[in-house]
């Protein structure tokens, strides 16, 4: 193709490296390829390397082993390193990171949708905990290098406003270097069958999340459901996916279905198999699961933070709680199951989401924003 090679640079998972990050890096680069000239840069750690750090930066945190190997400054070098021989090697002309691995010397773009400050934002004001098993220190070390990063890049490619907007105001990023894309669906069909009848009474919850219980507000869920079947329907159920085992110590509750890790494929049925999707996370950086289940005229119910004011329309594609008290979902909840307009308002809705939220009209923004940095008279040309 005409116009400049991108190096698109990942570190991708093994032995999968198309389920990376919910599959998002790989779907990206696909439909990039479709509107540039895009080669892969990415980051290969073979696997006694990565053993051999793993083991290496074993903790034990919570009464648990623990490894943060990929916050460490050794993989950091080890990083930086790989990614500036395959940037050298390739000869591309400008580079878009997933996350951000490494400054390089050509024109380069990162692209996420969480930043360490918002890590520390999200403790202090929510006392959210840190994850990768990482201490306050090991964070704060992560943000101090990571806004080094942001002042060293030609752009940041943020999956929100919400988070874009962040950037602005806790990272100190000059508006101009800000460009939010957001990202496209996962578990998209390529010919979407028509949507299902909804008809009530309705009783089925969906939670799919593959992080923290908690985190995903599973544990807020759990309670918002046993006051639910106790006070309202007791055919009320809730089918649960995501982790592989079941996350808490004690069984499986009445009235809970848990379905563990499947394929995307039976992701995208179980959203028209039920009635109500429910994540009230605590800490989500934009939540490609809402477009998915909306999409398939599917309602949603998330919190009043963080992408999620962005994604769902009170009234209209689902509704948003405040907090964290299980009275005030089990009432959104219900409320919601009941209201026929809702479901009306969101099956009219679905077709706009469905067509907007596609990984080809994200891929053919990045291009258009980074082949602009990489010519002469590129507004971001270095």
């Amino acid at each position: 193709m005409a116009g400049p090679r991108i190096g698109f640079a990942c570190v991708w998972d093994h032995p999968n490296p198309q389920k990376t990050w919910s599959y998002t890096p790989w779907n990206l680069r696909n439909a990039m390829r479709q509107f540039g000239d895009v080669i892969d840069v990415g980051v290969e750690v073979p696997a006694k390397v990565q053993l051999g750090l793993k083991v290496l930066h074993a903790r034990r945190r919570g009464g648990r082993f623990v490894t943060t190997w990929q916050q460490s400054r050794l993989t950091d070098a080890y990083f930086h390193w790989g990614l500036d021989r395959a940037v050298v090697a390739s000869g591309c002309d400008v580079v878009v990171e997933i996350g951000d691995i490494a400054p390089v010397e050509k024109p380069f773009y990162l692209y996420q949708d969480l930043s360490f400050d918002l890590l520390l934002d999200a403790q202090d004001r929510h006392g959210v905990p840190l994850p990768f098993g990482l201490t306050r220190a090991d964070i704060e070390r992560r943000r101090d290098r990571q806004r080094g990063i942001y002042e060293k890049a030609t752009g940041v490619l943020a999956m929100s406003h919400w988070f874009g907007q962040s950037l602005v105001d806790l990272s100190g990023l000059p508006p101009e270097k800000v460009h939010v894309i957001h990202p496209g669906r996962s578990s998209a069909a390529t010919e979407p069958p028509p949507l299902p009848e909804r008809a009530g009474p309705r009783r089925k919850l969906l939670l799919v999340g593959r992080g923290s219980f908690t985190g995903k507000g599973g544990d807020l869920t759990l309670a918002a459901l046993e006051i639910l079947r106790r006070e309202v329907d007791p055919e009320i159920t809730l089918t649960f996916a995501g982790p592989p085992e079941w996350p808490l110590e004690t069984p499986v509750p009445d009235g809970v279905t848990f379905l563990g890790s499947i394929p995307r494929e039976e992701v995208a049925r179980l959203f028209d198999t039920h009635d109500l999707f429910v994540m009230p996370s605590r800490l989500e950086g934009f939540g490609i699961v809402f477009t998915e289940a909306m999409s398939r005229g599917l309602p949603c119910v998330g919190r009043d933070a963080y992408a999620m004011t962005e994604i769902i329309e009170p009234g209209v594609t689902g509704a948003l709680i405040s907090g964290d008290d299980p009275a005030e979902l089990a009432r959104v909840i219900a409320a919601s199951l009941a209201d026929d307009a809702l479901y009306d308002n969101c099956a009219k809705r679905a077709p706009e989401v469905s067509s907007w939220y596609t990984w080809e009209r994200a891929g053919r923004q990045v291009v258009d924003i980074v082949t602009g940095a990489a010519t002469p008279s590129g507004r971001h040309a270095r």
